[in-house]
């Protein structure tokens, strides 16, 4: 068996780091039984300042088929020292920024890494992604193309926007498409009836600049309806000061529109909690793949999202609504038309979503890809 070697910041237990998690659970469920797997990553959750409980850390652990090391401290000595005593034939890097590929990257400056390495940037090289902490990211872009640490990298997209994104900063590269693995669910939820000039929307994110809440929440302080609309938010208040702002906002919106912060979402309950509502408002700056756009579409909800996903011209396939950031009356167009649809136009909505998604996201197919990428 082929030795991969997986760097990633979060993985199980971790539930608050959006996608990532599920997106590399689901390409190890898929792989782990024709390659010999090991994950290397952080022991604590998406902001946590205290480690797992009943998790020992910085020493592999065999696990559910692979093999997982939880380290106490993402520094030099710590990764180096478990890619030599692996001494993967493949290290797949899961970030472009995070701590765990930086140092990755110095090891191999420094001759130290002689592995393969796969590198997945997840979005992070989309223009609204790299417009959040511009300045450290652009003076470390700096740094890499200085010292060429893209040489003999490969890279992974996940979407055609992706494949873009990376392009424009190393040209010279190989770049492998291959869309997300994603545990597909064969449940099948009912929504709730949909009246006339009643909305229930929701948003289920990480709340964070790139998520674009503030956006969302200013679309609805301006808008003008006739009705009622519902408007609930799930997700960790990952950026505090953000999530100030949108609280703003939310003091400042009519009173037929209630809006309400949820907490966290264990990922768990994303389907059944998607279940109860009618649209789903991801205004979102850039996402690779967007696992809760996905679960929206596969529950059966009208997506409301920005053109900075894989999932485009939505309102040709009458499947929702793929919108551009620079207009907010688009964005309010598109919730008066959904608020105005009566229960059996919306459901025969509902059915095209479903069908769309379902056809587009393709696992088995993905996982044979996959295979091709880590074996070549």
């Amino acid at each position: 068996m082929k030795k991969i070697l997986i760097i990633t910041r979060w993985y199980l237990p971790a539930v608050k780091s959006g996608g990532t998690v599920r997106s590399i659970t689901a390409l190890v469920n898929g792989l782990k039984d024709e390659f010999d797997i090991t994950i290397l990553t952080s022991n604590r959750d998406l902001g946590a300042t205290e480690p797992y409980a009943n998790v020992k850390f910085d020493t592999l652990l065999k696990q559910d088929g692979i093999s997982i090391v939880y380290l106490s401290k993402l520094n030099i000595s710590n990764i180096k020292k478990y890619i030599d005593l692996v001494d993967a034939d493949v290290i797949y890097a899961n970030s472009f920024f995070d701590i765990t590929t930086q140092v990755l990257m110095f090891l191999k400056l420094r001759g130290v890494v002689k592995s393969k390495i796969i590198l997945a940037p997840r979005g992070e090289l989309a223009e609204g992604a790299l417009s959040i902490k511009a300045n450290k990211k652009r003076v470390y872009l700096i740094f890499y193309k200085l010292f060429n640490l893209s040489k003999g990298i490969i890279f992974h997209a996940t979407s055609k926007e992706d494949l873009e994104d990376i392009q424009s900063h190393f040209p010279k590269n190989i770049v492998e498409v291959i869309q997300n693995p994603k545990d597909m669910s064969s449940e099948v939820y009912e929504l709730p009836f949909k009246r006339v000039n009643e909305l229930k929307m929701v948003f289920i994110s990480r709340i964070a600049p790139v998520k674009n809440l503030l956006f969302a929440l200013e679309v609805l302080k301006d808008i003008e309806v006739d009705g009622s609309i519902v408007f609930d938010i799930y997700g960790p208040d990952e950026d505090k000061e953000y999530w100030k702002l949108c609280q703003e906002i939310i003091l400042q919106l009519p009173t037929n529109i209630k809006v309400t912060y949820k907490g966290f979402l264990d990922p768990t309950q994303i389907s059944s909690t998607l279940s109860k509502y009618h649209l789903f408002f991801l205004p979102t700056k850039g996402e690779n793949f967007g696992h809760a756009i996905v679960e929206a579409m596969q529950v059966g909800l009208i997506p409301l999202i920005s053109d900075k996903t894989p999932w485009q011209n939505l309102e040709d396939r009458d499947c929702g609504y793929s919108l551009s950031l620079s207009s907010k009356q688009n964005f309010q167009r598109a919730i008066r038309d959904v608020l105005s649809l009566n229960n059996e136009s919306f459901f025969s909505s509902s059915k095209k979503i479903k069908e769309y998604i379902l056809k587009e996201v393709d696992n088995p197919k993905n996982i044979e890809r996959y295979k091709k990428l880590f074996i070549s």
